[in-house]
């Protein structure tokens, strides 16, 4: 990294000494979208056995107001974790708000801008007085989206039949590997007490539930829900004075990409709607950060963000654990599973709200 004199600058390490994360329920009427942020923020200080003393830096995980009915929640954070005095950032980036306030805080401590920070979210969807679609359904381009009946269900179903499309795979094949991997992700949420979805579901349950948006049905999709997160980020300096675990990050990196599907539909190339291709191109460069040559032999566990069970054979293509197209038959192989090469989501994941 060089500054902007043209000087090289020296970057720590940055590490997670605390985690923490309140049960995930689809509604909680006990406590509102500050509780849930309180709760998992002093669960994550006291795994890191630290304070709010010690905290420089405190960056707020949260999507847009109109999806809670409250105007810059990080304002009224600072009085709810005694944060007056200290740096307040706020993050939002769509589906990716969570890991990108990781990336802020990952960013300051590697810059050396901050020794210890605390990053924390929280959704209280059960709150919503209409669907999250009401407010989601202004991001389309008003001259030829607009008007479609466009929402997370219907673009991930359009992705997974132009999977299906461009590598000359069979629906119901498709449709039966899909209903396997809903069934292991939602078996290995049973495992998880933290977990909104903690019954486990067969293959043929999940083919059985109502479809929502061909080939998506009920049980392949995660659920609406309300629960917080948070986690302690410390330099290499404060951890040697911290007798805690470190989880070191060693490569980290993100990449956008456009939502408009005619953008990514035809002579799209790399860029076709059945693939990830900010995905690939983010995995590659955080690879080379941390050294990672062969991902599908280096990588010993991932936890890839699976909203749809149909994502699953997207995904791990893009992160290099399978060949282009080969997704679905290593899934069908076990390479996935808990016991196998890779887990994938062995906490049952977005899927299951976990």
């Amino acid at each position: 990294a060089h500054s902007a004199g043209g000087a090289v600058m020296s970057l720590t390490r940055p590490g997670v000494v605390g985690v923490g994360m309140t049960p995930m329920r689809t509604r909680r009427p006990d406590t509102d979208l500050f509780g849930l942020i309180r709760d998992a923020s002093v669960a994550a200080l006291v795994d890191a056995d630290v304070s709010m003393a010690d905290v420089d830096l405190v960056v707020l995980s949260q999507g847009p107001d109109a999806l809670y009915g409250i105007g810059h929640p990080e304002q009224e954070l600072v009085d709810v974790l005694a944060a007056r005095g200290k740096r307040v950032v706020r993050v939002q980036t769509g589906g990716a708000t969570g890991t990108s306030a990781v990336q802020m805080a990952w960013w300051a401590i590697a810059a050396g801008e901050s020794q210890c920070a605390l990053v924390v979210g929280a959704d209280k969807m059960g709150d919503s007085q209409q669907s999250a679609q009401c407010v989601l359904n202004l991001i389309w381009d008003p001259a030829y989206e607009a008007r479609l009946p466009l929402n997370t269900i219907s673009m991930s179903a359009l992705q997974a039949q132009r999977y299906l499309h461009r590598h000359g795979i069979g629906l119901r094949r498709g449709e039966e590997a899909w209903a396997q991997v809903a069934s292991r992700l939602r078996n290995n949420g049973a495992l998880n007490p933290a977990a909104q979805l903690r019954k486990p579901v067969t293959p043929d349950e999940v083919l059985s539930s109502p479809l929502l948006f061909a080939p998506i049905r009920r049980d392949m999709a995660c659920p609406q829900t309300s629960g917080g997160a948070a986690v302690v980020m410390v330099s290499a300096e404060r951890a040697a004075t911290i007798a805690r675990p470190v989880a070191w990050i060693d490569g980290f990196a993100a990449r956008s990409n456009t939502y408009f599907l005619g953008d990514k539909m035809g002579a799209a190339g790399d860029n076709d709607h059945g693939s990830f291709l900010e995905l690939s191109r983010a995995a590659a460069a955080a690879y080379a950060q941390a050294g990672i040559t062969d991902p599908a032999r280096q990588i010993d566990v991932a936890e890839p963000y699976i909203p749809f069970a149909t994502m699953e054979p997207i995904a791990v293509e893009a992160l290099g654990f399978s060949e282009p197209g080969q997704g679905i038959a290593d899934a069908e192989k076990g390479r996935f599973d808990r016991g196998g090469e890779i887990p994938v989501c062995p906490s049952g994941g977005v899927l299951c709200a976990a």
